[in-house]
């Protein structure tokens, strides 16, 4: 009978090991339905900022500019818009570069100068311009990735993220980013007054001194809970209160490797450029239907057509694949699993709504329509 018991135990101990083995496989695989966006022509570029819950729907939304759509997530139909007023008591002044929804409903809009202003049911409620001066002397930050820098938190506050990386800094025949930056995240209150700001640098060596893309820092804020992740990192770092509270490594199956873009030019034209088997972590998401956690990487980018520089011209010239890591909520690795957008597509947006995440598909049908795959990723929960 000890004989059965322990030959038991040891079954059960390898049974359950097995069932913990990170999946490898093809996204594709694991999609369980499609979904489509209205689109218009007074839409413009489609850029998905999430969803959330509002009057009891269900809503995605998406910026252009200053135009904000919103959209049933049950039927993709469009079902309202909001233009920010550029003139008149209610203007903003100069170009809304980042915004997204209040959990009270209130629309949030702000750009990298300090000035912001939030609006609710047609009217402006606060307006006020933060102190940029006294969050950063002497330096001009972006906000980073236009659809990634805003995060409201609990009590009114919200974080933003920002980017130092200079643009010009070519033409002076300086690094454009500046590797002691350490200012990456800002805490404010309801009323743009500083709390706190961050005070890490990124785990850089002089290599990336001149990378365009080393300071989009990548973030997600869930379930109360504040993350960072480098661009060329494995590391990931929690936040509260502008301090990093933890930092782990996180795992993947794939060994890919991180190498900077550079660089190539003088001082008077020229334009960045990136291997084509160097990683680049894109997204960090929050599965609302599974509880996952999902991390976006491009891991390879075949160019053709090298002799065109222009970014604009080569936005679908290139096949590139990227891999989502799934991890649980304590970031152990549950899948891995690879997408291709061949030459002719590109990939643009990724989110979560109830049903699952959403991704967009590579081959696109129709002018009239906005398709998406939709992704279950339960069965690599608990």
């Amino acid at each position: 009978m000890k004989h059965l018991y322990l030959l038991l135990l040891v079954f059960t101990f390898f049974a359950c090991s097995k069932e913990k083995e990170p999946i490898q496989g093809k996204l594709e695989d694991y999609v369980s339905g499609e979904m489509s966006f209205e689109r218009d022509a007074e839409t413009g570029f489609m850029g998905f900022q999430g969803s959330l819950i509002k009057d009891g729907n269900e809503i995605a939304y998406t910026k252009w500019n200053d135009i904000f759509s919103f959209y049933d997530v049950k039927n993709g139909r469009k079902i309202a818009t909001y233009v920010v007023p550029r003139e008149g008591p209610m203007a903003f002044k100069g170009m809304p570069e980042v915004g997204g929804l209040l959990e009270d409903g209130g629309l949030f809009v702000t750009s990298s100068t300090g000035f912001t202003n939030i609006y609710k049911n047609d009217t402006l409620t606060l307006s006020y311009m933060r102190d940029m001066e006294e969050y950063e002397p002497d330096k001009y930050l972006y906000l980073a990735d236009k659809r990634n820098a805003f995060h409201e938190l609990a009590d009114g506050k919200y974080e933003l993220t920002f980017n130092p990386f200079e643009f010009m800094a070519f033409r002076e025949g300086r690094d454009g980013l500046d590797l002691s930056f350490k200012s990456w995240i800002g805490e404010f209150d309801g009323e743009g007054k500083l709390l706190c700001k961050s005070d890490f640098k990124a785990p850089y060596d002089e290599s990336y001194s001149q990378s365009s893309s080393g300071g989009k820092l990548v973030r997600m804020v869930a379930e109360g809970k504040s993350w960072a992740m480098f661009p060329y990192s494995d590391s990931l770092y929690q936040i509260k209160n502008c301090k990093v509270i933890s930092r782990r490594k996180l795992p993947k199956l794939t060994p890919f490797v991180y190498y900077p873009d550079i660089y190539v030019g003088d001082r008077n034209r020229g334009s960045w450029e990136r291997p084509d088997d160097g990683a680049l972590n894109l997204h960090l998401i929050h599965d609302l239907s599974s509880g996952l956690n999902v991390r976006m990487t491009l891991v390879k980018d075949k160019k053709v057509n090298t002799e065109i520089k222009d970014p604009r011209q080569r936005m679908f010239l290139d096949e590139k694949t990227y891999l989502l890591l799934i991890y649980d909520s304590e970031w152990k690795l549950r899948a891995e699993l690879e997408i291709v957008y061949p030459t002719g597509t590109r990939f643009e947006n990724i989110f979560s709504i109830s049903e699952g995440l959403l991704i967009n598909k590579p081959a696109q049908k129709s002018e009239d329509e906005y398709e998406f795959y939709k992704i279950d990723f339960s069965g690599f929960a608990d």
